[in-house]
């Protein structure tokens, strides 16, 4: 195969991905955009290699971040680094500082986000050279292309979710600690999350004091609004001066529910799925029956997410069309306007008029009936729309 390079204004990094997947490629694939460059060693159609000069995609903070490194060691790995030139993930192993299956799976997620950070990009240019490429020296891990390019489809769907309980980064949050049902690993993500939430920082400021992808940190965001463990302001909360932690006392913190599946392997999803909706928890049981066939598609979990389906339909049907009810838009049109929003959401927001109820609404779309109910239950709980009984 020869030389490859375009930008992705003509051709999208997903594209592109799915691309050099399928032709099962080695080479090197070089991306830039306003001053961001990144670096993918590619071999039979997996990342060997990604390296970026963004510091929130380095492989220390990924560890920092996921709570198996603290600063203190991070500091010392990387002056061991500096002066021998050994990888940072083969020195935390031979050091004994972390387990190399954890390095291997950190690994794995950084070269998964640098791709992944990407593919929203209108703008930069690509650069593909086939050939030969080093062998790696540190710790193995390698990462399919074609899995690259399932998780950035499920990423488009997770997102429309996402961004209608978080229309924009410039929203603050407000904690509600009666929800949070036990503490995380100290030092993970979620745990710096709640203590930038009490800071009374917006989610923009988060990600970028934590040095974190936009998507982790939505993610769990949302895994946090979903538990009703954090409601959205417009105006920052009133920050409470907090005593700090005695030396052995851990900082309450939230929680670590991977409600979106992204981490587990499809078995783990599948458990989880089940005990959802055997304890009547359809709206999360839904979505990890959907996440555990979109990782494998067999007709276990197809079975599993068209009862999942089922039970959610029924659910929201009780609850939202038994008695009938007229939707009404909370916000002004011109914020409506402001808001990221799907083809969906703004088909069903604009057949909004004060007078139809749910169920006239539902019945002449050419959404499915499961999907505009979820659609217009996550208008009501973000507070874009209210339901008044007829």
């Amino acid at each position: 195969m020869r030389g490859l390079s375009g930008d992705f204004s003509t051709m999208p990094l997903k594209d592109l991905v799915a691309y050099l997947g399928s032709r099962r490629v080695m080479g090197t694939l070089r991306v830039t955009r306003a001053g961001v460059r990144k670096l993918i060693l590619l071999r039979e159609g997996q990342v060997l290699s990604a390296s970026s000069n963004q510091p929130r995609e380095f492989l220390g903070q990924f560890l920092i971040n996921m709570g198996h490194l603290n600063e203190e060691q991070f500091s010392k790995a990387y002056a061991t680094q500096r002066e021998t030139r050994v990888p940072l993930g083969k020195i935390l192993v031979m050091t004994g500082m972390v387990p190399e299956q954890t390095v291997r799976a950190a690994l794995s997620l950084k070269f998964r986000e640098t791709l992944l950070d990407m593919f929203p990009w209108e703008e930069g240019e690509f650069s593909f050279d086939a050939g030969p490429v080093a062998e790696i020296d540190g710790v193995d891990a390698r990462v399919e292309l074609a899995d690259v390019h399932r998780e950035g489809e499920f990423r488009e769907t997770a997102w429309q979710a996402i961004r209608t309980a978080f229309p924009s980064g410039n929203l603050y949050l407000e904690l509600d600690e009666r929800r949070l049902a036990e503490s995380p690993k100290a030092g993970s993500l979620d745990a710096r999350l709640v203590k930038r939430i009490r800071e009374g920082l917006s989610i923009d400021e988060m990600a970028k004091v934590l040095h974190a992808s936009e998507f982790l940190v939505y993610q769990r965001l949302y895994a946090l609004y979903r538990l009703e463990a954090v409601k959205v302001r417009s105006t920052p909360p009133a920050v409470r001066q907090r005593p700090a932690p005695a030396e052995d006392e851990d900082e309450a913190q939230v929680v670590d529910v991977d409600v979106l599946g992204a981490e587990s392997p499809t078995s783990e999803v599948i458990q989880a799925a089940q005990s959802f909706l055997a304890n009547g928890n359809f709206r999360d049981g839904e979505a990890l029956a959907r996440r555990a066939y979109e990782m494998s598609a067999t007709p276990e979990t197809e079975a599993l997410l068209r009862s999942a389906e089922a039970a959610l339909q029924g659910a929201l049907r009780r609850e939202m069309l038994d008695k009938p009810q007229v939707p009404s838009l909370v916000v002004s049109a011109a914020q409506l306007k402001t808001l990221q929003l799907s083809s969906p959401e703004r088909y069903l927001l604009s057949r909004i008029d004060g007078k139809r109820d749910l169920g006239a609404i539902i019945s002449v779309s050419p959404i499915k009936e499961v999907e505009a109910l979820k659609y217009f239950r996550a208008f009501v709980d973000s507070g874009l729309v209210k339901l008044t009984p007829r």
